[in-house]
């Protein structure tokens, strides 16, 4: 009989990160505050701590890889071959986690698994880049800071726990087109709101479709011409959604780097007519 596994969102409510990575066996190289830094999880033979896990808002980020996410990003990152339904099966298999109906506390005298709180966070500015040092600094550091005036902001927001202790935070990004803040900084990158993809009318025939932002920022520095529409994904998870989208149009490019053509990326690419893949330096 097949089990009933959660889907995405009970999968993000459920498991922590910390506790995920903990279970595959790492330990936090280092706790700073929220933050938790880990050792060779993406990649092998650091040295130092490259990946990050926020506890409370349960995303995390790889400063090699330039991935970051939820625990189901985390998940197509670190089993490269499954696909996202294949990751929420083994995450649920690996903690025992399967549906129950609603109202039911216990089942075969074992507790109920009880959600994991995510704290509240408040969006409280947006500003153009160049207002902030230290924002300025990590895009100068990146080698973002020419091709991010005029298409990042500051984002500045805040976390409130469920003991209601505020603290405050900072980072360059941009919006989806659900509303979200897609965010980057020297300590963590990821979400703020409702994930979702970015797109930006063009040529009404011609999509390019990319992976990330930044990966869009440098083919726009060396592309100023006006020119086709622009799709970016900004999560492996929206790969079938891009590939519906991308099927409207003549003609569709994809411009990503190679390090982050995953299986799942690469069946998208496969699906498209005609599939024509363009590597970013």
């Amino acid at each position: 009989m097949k089990k009933n596994f959660l889907n995405a969102g009970s999968i993000k409510e459920q498991v922590p990160i910390c506790t995920l990575l903990k279970h595959l066996g790492y330990k936090p190289a280092k706790i700073n505050g929220v933050e938790h830094h880990y050792i060779n999880v993406l990649k092998s033979a650091e040295i130092k701590s490259a990946f990050v896990v926020n506890e409370q808002l349960n995303i995390w980020y790889d400063r090699l890889t330039k991935r970051s996410g939820n625990i189901i990003d985390f998940g197509i990152a670190y089993w490269p071959d499954l696909n996202s339904e294949q990751v929420i099966e083994k995450i649920s298999q690996f903690f025992q986690i399967s549906k129950r109906p609603t109202g039911i506390q216990k089942t075969n005298g074992q507790r109920k698994r009880l959600a994991v709180k995510i704290p509240f966070y408040h969006i409280e500015e947006i500003k153009p880049v160049g207002c902030n040092v230290e924002i300025t600094a990590y895009l100068q550091s990146q080698g973002l800071w020419e091709i991010s005036i005029g298409h990042l902001k500051e984002v500045y927001y805040y976390v409130v726990d469920e003991k209601r202790r505020r603290k405050e935070f900072f980072a360059a990004g941009w919006q989806n087109e659900n509303g979200g803040w897609e965010v980057r900084g020297k300590n963590f990158s990821g979400c703020l709101g409702h994930k979702g993809m970015t797109f930006i009318p063009g040529n009404e025939s011609s999509l390019i479709l990319f992976e990330d932002y930044i990966d869009y920022l440098s083919w726009k520095f060396a592309n100023k011409l006006l020119g086709p529409s622009i799709l970016i994904l900004n999560s492996p998870e929206f790969v079938e959604a891009a590939k519906k989208r991308a099927s409207k149009f003549h003609e569709v490019a994809v411009f990503f780097g190679k390090q982050h053509l995953n299986a799942e990326v690469l069946s998208a690419i496969q699906g498209i007519n005609p599939p024509k893949i363009i590597n970013s330096p």
